[in-house]
């Protein structure tokens, strides 16, 4: 993440956003003292918007910013890859009929939050205070003394219509519109009034209540041959939209959630709108992978939407680093374990005198990149990207393999530990609820950085159709389950973005 290059891990760079940070701030960074004597960071009460690339630039900077990020379901997944590799994400989402945290507990999560970080993001969709709970929570954080910020987003109420090529007003069509919640915390409420209103009906949350609305609305005097529309998955590469009338309503909403109906004469404009929403490449991986090749796919102009599938957890071994000093080389395999290391050794009070004499590996550019950031130069990068050429480079060095620390994560790998001594620093997690958020959804491609991320995907989600993987290692599990992937001929995310190109341009339109 941006934030993080700029960070000098021996320079003592503050991690709160605010270099001036109050005399009073402890060890966690910038916050308040509240009337029960704990000091808490700030909370921000983010929009997250409608769908892929309605985020704010606000809300972008404060997601690379956050030590704790709360989300709801509803959002564009591929935003949770701007968060820093180290930062607690937290799923609280809340669906119709499968709630999966109850507010209290949502609060709760902000409130913990608040106490260990210096910045909690509360991530809802759309807008927090458009039929959200962003009200409440802002309630809830004031009561306890805690700063917050509001940062707007994009709402279904206006969006959906948009994407749908439904414009809210038009003139000499529709002057005004009104926004319905579709369910209240008494049930569905009676929708007849609304049969006089002369402007455009956007109802939220829509799909259980199409039965009522119609009815409703035709009792109160409103034409059975109005205009209407329903939008499923708006600003997704799932988006739906089917177009009627008020009385075909039933018909029209039996799409999947989440559903938003459209009543009104600007349904019936012919407008002929070109979309970003076809199929796009998914993008797997831990946050900071899926970042890489997200920008690398954008720059050929290729649309993705990013799956953070893997969760890094620090997890050093006791005692690792009071044991450096038996080692000449400590080799590193990737950037998120460069940071890992030299987070954990400046906590410890460690610094660059403290590796004096030691030689450095990086398995490729961007880990040396971390290391350069670290204040530390690579000594050895291999010109193939690879554990075997890794492996290789070492090999040739003629060093004794307990001289040799392989400071990286928990997964075995036998060409690496042929030559070096295996020091974990952070485990690999399958995210399962990010999986499941788009099982059965339609991508041109799949692309996968790790064997790790491509077992859990395929095992949660099933194998996908095309699929493209970072090095052989990542196409194991697929060639297991009989597949066929396409591989990078180098492990870099910009190899991976051009091999996916390729795949793209062979399979055509």
């Amino acid at each position: 993440m941006d934030e993080l290059k700029d960070r000098k891990y021996f320079a003592g760079a503050p991690a709160c956003e605010n270099d001036s940070a109050p005399a009073h701030v402890s060890a966690r960074g910038k916050g308040k003292v509240a009337d029960d004597g704990c000091q808490y960071g700030k909370v921000a009460i983010v929009g997250a918007g409608c769908g892929v690339g309605t985020l704010t630039l606000r809300a972008a900077e404060l997601l690379r910013r956050a030590g704790c990020v709360v989300y709801d379901s509803l959002i564009d997944p591929s935003i949770l890859a701007l968060c820093s590799p180290g930062c607690e994400l937290l799923h609280m989402g809340k669906r119709a009929g499968s709630h999966s945290a109850e507010q209290g507990e949502i609060v709760r999560a902000l409130l913990e939050g608040a106490a260990r970080h210096p910045l909690t993001v509360r991530l809802h969709g759309g807008d927090p205070f458009v039929f959200g709970r962003g009200g409440e929570e802002a309630l809830a954080l004031s009561a306890a003394g805690i700063e917050a910020e509001y940062v707007p987003g994009v709402t279904s109420a206006a969006a959906a219509a948009g994407f749908a090529g439904i414009p809210l007003t038009h003139r000499g069509a529709a002057r005004s519109f009104r926004v319905v919640t579709a369910h209240t915390a008494e049930g569905i409420p009676d929708f007849s009034s609304l049969a006089k209103e002369e402007g455009t009906l956007i109802f939220l949350m829509a799909k259980g209540a199409a039965s009522a609305i119609r009815r409703d609305l035709l009792a109160g005097g409103m034409a059975e041959d109005m205009p209407a529309a329903a939008v499923s998955c708006a600003g997704s590469a799932s988006q739906q939209v089917r177009r009627g009338c008020l009385g075909e309503l039933e018909a029209l909403a039996a799409l999947p959630a989440p559903l938003v109906l459209v009543v009104g004469k600007v349904c019936a404009l012919p407008l002929l709108l070109g979309s970003h929403l076809f199929a796009p490449v998914l993008v797997t991986g831990t946050a900071e992978h899926v970042g890489r090749v997200r920008a690398a796919l954008a720059e050929r102009g290729v649309p993705s939407e990013g799956c953070v599938s893997l969760r890094l957890v620090p997890c050093m071994e006791k005692g690792l680093l009071t044991r450096l000093s038996a080692f000449e080389w400590l080799v590193f395999t990737s950037s998120a374990g460069v940071r890992f290391f030299f987070t954990e050794a400046q906590r410890r009070g460690m610094d660059g005198r403290s590796f004096a004499g030691k030689k450095f590996a990086a398995i490729g550019p961007h880990t040396a990149e971390a290391l350069q950031d670290a204040g530390v130069r690579a000594d050895l990068v291999p010109p193939s990207y690879t554990t075997e050429a890794l492996a290789e480079a070492l090999a040739a060095r003629g060093v004794p393999k307990q001289k040799i620390a392989l400071l990286r994560a928990k997964t075995p790998c036998p060409a690496l530990e042929a030559v070096g001594e295996q020091c974990t620093l952070y485990d690999a997690a399958a995210d399962e609820a990010a999986i499941a958020a788009v099982r059965g959804r339609e991508y041109a491609a799949v692309t996968f950085g790790s064997a790790g991320g491509a077992e859990a995907f395929c095992r949660l989600a099933g194998v996908p159709e095309r699929a493209v993987c970072i090095g052989e290692a990542a196409a194991g599990p697929l060639r297991a389950r009989g597949a066929s992937p396409a591989v990078s001929a180098v492990a870099e995310a910009a190899a991976l973005a051009e091999r996916t190109v390729r795949l793209l341009e062979e399979i055509g339109p």
